[in-house]
């Protein structure tokens, strides 16, 4: 990678970036990202980036298990070369893998057109990766089933094994009053028994050694001799057809190898992709939008400063600015936002997500960078020597599309003339149309800024009370460098530091002394700003207080309401059964009209008249007896029906509470269930094997089927592999408002592999 892209410790985001990747091919991709300066492949990447984001955050990772680089086999094996059992085995592993790999994006519930076409170009032949499944195992070992040969082979072999054995059985039985010792050595890979050295002579075969008394020795007879031979000699054939095997396997993977390559490549593709994908996902990053001439970055952070530490700034460089100049004290931050402004774009420009709310990065031809102390002995230039010499490559290459990264711009050298040589740079700059940043010390420089509306100013705030920096980047406020108060801090003699102040009170100028006092006031409005924001947090927590306030007390009232119903109904319900005994009296008494006419306008008088806050299709409504709460999405006469989760439930429409106005309906259909009817309900829902796509559905349908039939305790059982489906099963009850609590099952009821669920009560 260029020098110059490592001066920006590009190197180093790329290192931590390449640890998300899963095989060594994506990883190394990343180390290897270089910009693109071609506008269209960079669009076309940024888009990939930002679809393989969404997939990342609303699907989790997909599985790379079995994809390894297999380059150098493929290669060997399409010049003709024989592959060894591993190597064929890794290669048929790496086809399951990419396969694997396709079929999980395809099974996605949701369509991610930017990287489609990378996932149709991976392309398996089937009958290969058929042949190799049949011939070879997991654990790199030619199975029987290969060849009718190769089963034949290893029949005889088992054969002349068991022959071997049953001869050795009979020699050390029927010779024991010989034998030294009643056991079988392996000699030189030869089966011997240790006789005495006297009884060599009496049995046809081979001394293969002598015992340490030299009592005793090593012996192989003859016919155990003719067995073992036989048996290395069947050995030799079981091994002449596996090579064959290995031979003609290798031939088909070696025909194959030009669409496996690019198969290969296809995943590191991926695999680089998706790792840039889950670091800007785990970091909270976004995708930049490219632009002509504006650069906009919302509270960016530096991503090699930690999240805890470092301070988010926001950064805008737009019309009519093209150059930006940035003021402010040693160890303040100046380095930190120019490197941040200069990341952002690289890092775009190299296909990365940024560390930012939201971004907009101007696309430019090159980047140009002169950061650090570039002295070289080698060489024989000095520091400012060779910064010059990187500036006069700038100045011969640079374009008006180009960006130009200067970090204290003109040091090293006599100020007076620095400061000239840094006018006179960025005046070539401004005339060539460049973007520049850059940052400073010199007064000049920054007086120079003020001057010209091309010219953004800019700075880093410094506390003078606690004189420590607060790294926060200001625009168009010049910085004091503020030397002398960083040294009476850092504990520089109180006589030098003092002596100091006077120096710089003889030579400062009229201006330089209204920028301290526009300093002055800028830091007071700045604290204002501050204490303004402080009351306006407090203000919205207040509002979000009384909110929830008034919900407790709505649904209180709503409670006390329906109690007061409940009551009302019954006495009612008392009294019309009094009135109907009276009914049945007079019908069998054939008493007068008028008598039966009063007794019903008893009835009707005797009715609550009580006048019920309306609901209607969209409110947000509560369950009087279940205490469920759901979307109302239509009436029937005197039946509501209630989306609750995935369900949809039929209530009596007055036993109905309004918690809130419509809501957006939702666009998905729901079955319909009643809850009068109570099922017969399984405590235990196993979803072992299936994806996440699959179970999710039929986790929340059992959840909800639980709530209904009023079982408070359950288990899902989604076992222990990658951890993936727990994962997805514990986001879902942890957003579930019905959900008490959930924790693993006890190690006899499935451990890590099954979760607990209590439903509240």
């Amino acid at each position: 990678m260029n020098d110059l892209y490592n001066r920006l410790e590009f190197d180093k985001i790329c290192e931590r970036v390449a640890s998300r990747a899963a095989f060594s091919l994506g990883k190394k991709r990343v180390l290897e990202s270089e910009p693109s300066f071609s506008r269209l492949n960079t669009q076309r990447e940024l888009t990939r980036l930002r679809s393989a984001m969404d997939l990342l955050i609303k699907f989790g990772p997909l599985s790379f298990g079995g994809i390894r680089d297999i380059t150098p086999h493929l290669i060997r094996a399409s010049k003709g070369g024989v592959l060894s059992i591993e190597e064929i085995v890794f290669t048929g592993r790496f086809m399951q893998g990419s396969q694997r790999l396709k079929k999980q994006f395809q099974s996605l519930e949701e369509s991610f057109e930017p990287l489609e076409d990378l996932f149709e170009s991976i392309v398996i032949n089937q009958h290969l990766l058929n042949h190799i499944d049949h011939c070879f195992s997991e654990t790199s070992e030619v199975l029987d089933r290969a060849s009718d040969t190769l089963r034949d082979v290893r029949k005889e072999i088992a054969q002349k094994k068991q022959s071997l054995e049953a001869k050795t059985q009979e020699f050390l039985s029927k010779n024991k009053d010989i034998l030294a010792e009643p056991v079988v050595t392996l000699h030189q890979g030869r089966r011997t028994f240790l006789i005495r050295n006297s009884d060599k002579n009496k049995f046809d075969g081979t001394v293969y050694g002598y015992s340490a008394s030299g009592q005793s020795v090593y012996f192989e007879p003859q016919s155990i001799a003719r067995l073992h031979a036989d048996l290395m000699g069947a050995y030799a054939k079981e091994k002449e057809e596996i090579d064959r095997i290995c031979k003609e396997t290798s031939h088909a993977i070696g025909q194959d190898a030009d669409q496996l390559i690019a198969d290969l490549n296809t995943c590191g593709m991926i695999d680089e992709l998706f790792a840039k994908a889950d670091w800007g996902r785990i970091h909270d990053g976004c995708v930049a939008r490219l632009s002509d001439d504006t650069l906009n970055i919302i509270k960016a952070r530096h991503p090699l400063i930690d999240d805890k530490e470092v301070v988010a700034n926001t950064y805008t460089l737009k019309p009519p600015y093209r150059t930006v100049i940035i003021s402010g004290p040693n160890t303040g931050g100046k380095s930190v936002s120019l490197k941040t402004m200069g990341l952002s774009v690289l890092m775009t420009l190299c296909g990365f997500p940024i560390l930012a709310q939201e971004a907009e990065v101007m696309f430019v031809d090159q980047i140009f960078v002169d950061i650090g102390d570039q002295q070289s002995i080698e060489k024989s230039l000095s520091s400012f020597s060779a910064h010059l010499e990187t500036m006069k490559i700038v100045c011969e290459k640079a374009t008006p599309r180009s960006l130009v990264l200067l970090d204290e711009l003109g040091s090293q050298t006599d100020p007076l003339e620095g400061e000239s040589l840094s006018m006179a740079i960025l005046d070539y700059f401004r005339h060539v149309g460049c973007f520049v940043i850059a940052t400073t010390h010199f007064s000049k420089l920054k007086q120079y800024g003020t001057k010209h509306d091309d010219i953004l100013i800019a700075s880093v705030a410094f506390d003078m009370d606690t004189l420590s920096p607060t790294y926060r980047y200001r625009e168009h406020v010049m910085g004091e460098s503020n030397a002398l108060s960083i040294a009476k801090r850092l504990g520089l003699n109180e006589t030098i530091v003092n002596q100091a102040w006077e120096y710089k009170k003889e030579s400062t100028q009229e201006a330089d002394q209204l920028l301290e006092l526009l300093e002055t006031r800028i830091k007071m409005y700045d604290d204002m700003s501050v204490e303004l924001q402080a009351q306006k947090d407090a203000f919205e927590h207040e509002k979000v207080t009384l909110e929830k306030t008034v919900e407790q007390t709505l649904e209180r009232v709503q409670k006390e309401k329906r109690q007061w119903l409940d009551e009302k109904n019954a006495a009612f319900d008392q009294q019309l059964e009094a009135l109907k005994q009276q009914i049945e009296t007079l019908n069998k008494t054939n008493s007068k009209p008028q008598e039966r006419k009063a007794v019903l306008e008893t009835i009707e008088k005797a009715k609550p008249k009580i006048v019920v806050e309306p609901v209607g299709v969209g409110d947000r409504v509560k369950i009087a007896t279940t205490g469920q709460v759901g979307i109302l999405e239509k009436i029937e006469k005197t039946t509501a029906y209630v989306a609750v989760g995935s369900l949809t439930l039929q209530v009596d429409v007055n036993k109905l509470d309004r918690l809130a106005g419509p809501v957006k309906k939702k666009k998905a259909k729901q079955k319909s269930h009643s809850v009068s009817r109570i099922t017969p309900q399984k405590t235990e829902l196993n979803i072992i094997g299936k994806r996440v796509a699959e179970a999710m559905p039929e986790v929340e349908q059992f959840v909800d089927s639980c709530i209904l039939n009023r079982v408070n305790t359950f288990r899902i059982v989604h076992g222990h592999g990658s951890g993936t489906l727990r994962k997805a099963v514990h986001e879902y009850l942890r957003r579930n408002k019905n959900i008490a609590s959930f924790e693993l099952a006890a190690v006899n009821e499935g451990g890590t592999g099954a979760t607990k669920v209590v439903l509240k009560q």
